[in-house]
């Protein structure tokens, strides 16, 4: 039981929200020994859920759940519904909220603002991992926001991903990194390798030469991605291996071979269209983080 400066509370979490991910939350939270209170919109999930074993409590109300415990998890579709569904609960009390819904960075900053206001303290959460592996070293949860919930619950949120961790104060930091490494890196580098290897396999190649030739270029991009990082803070993309107009030619080439087979090669087809216009911008001659300059929200050379 969690004790805080307004007295005892019934509950070390609520969770609200019982969708996959929300139940997945709470299942993992109550078998590490904590007490949860579940809420959801249709009431009948959270008493499925809660029939399911001990340490799960459904509550019919969000001021109820919210008033057993000192930290609530919001496991909602959206930033809209999760403010919808705690509007109700006006005071706070120094309950820390986390939000984990999908949603735009600014409107992290906005959930803050709210739950401030009312008293809480605020964190933003971004899950990196599915359902089924939540409570696993393979999942990670970045948390942005109040330095001060994050340390009073870091033990409790560290329970449902091994690689969780607190990325920053600016609490829509959180968002930033979902929507750059999940959204546009991961989805983008994976709907790639679909592409890839759709193509390859599709030409009668061993399965276990395109699992080999895949390590292969896993690692170079493991070490690419950390000269990328550094070429861009520098604002330094000189190169003394291959230009960025040698990968515009051979994606060029790649990508005339792969439609002539009959593929789409859509990401391939944007990955060249990002390489010309660097080239158009007079920078083929450096690396390939040089397409910074032209890929920010200007297009304009620069513009980073």
């Amino acid at each position: 039981m969690t004790e805080s400066d307004t007295g005892p509370k019934a509950h070390d979490i609520a969770v609200i929200g019982c969708g996959l991910m929300g139940a997945a939350l709470a299942r993992t939270l109550a078998k590490s020994g904590y007490s949860v209170a579940v809420w959801n919109r249709t009431p009948e999930r959270a008493e499925a859920l809660a029939r399911e074993g001990v340490g799960i409590d459904a509550v019919r109300s969000v001021q109820d759940a919210v008033g057993t415990t000192r930290l609530v998890i919001a496991c909602m579709s959206t930033y809209e519904a999760t403010l919808t569904a705690l509007d109700p609960v006006t005071t706070w009390d120094g309950t820390s909220l986390v939000n984990v819904a999908s949603g735009a960075p600014d409107e992290a900053a906005r959930m803050a603002d709210w739950a401030v206001e009312r008293g809480g303290r605020y964190l933003d959460g971004s899950i990196l991992g599915y359902p089924q592996d939540i409570g696993s070293d393979a999942t990670m949860i970045l948390f942005s926001g109040s330095p001060d919930a994050w340390s009073e619950h870091e033990q409790t949120l560290r329970t449902l991903g091994g690689a969780s961790l607190h990325v920053s104060e600016q609490v829509s930091a959180a968002g930033l990194l979902d929507v750059g490494i999940v959204g546009a890196f991961y989805v983008s580098a994976l709907a790639s390798y679909v592409e890839a290897a759709t193509y390859v396999l599709g030409k009668g190649l061993d399965p276990e030469v395109l699992r080999a030739g895949t390590l292969v270029a896993l690692a170079g991009l493991q070490n690419a991605t950390e000269e990328t990082i550094a070429a861009i803070l520098g604002d330094d993309h000189a190169t003394d291996r291959a230009t960025l107009a040698t990968y515009a030619e051979g994606a060029r080439a790649g990508l005339a071979v792969m439609r002539g087979a009959g593929q789409r090669a859509g990401l391939l087809a944007a990955a060249v269209e990002n390489l010309g216009l660097a080239e158009e911008a007079g920078l083929g001659g450096l690396g390939f983080s040089a397409q910074t300059k032209v890929v920010g929200s200007s297009g304009v050379v620069g513009d980073v």
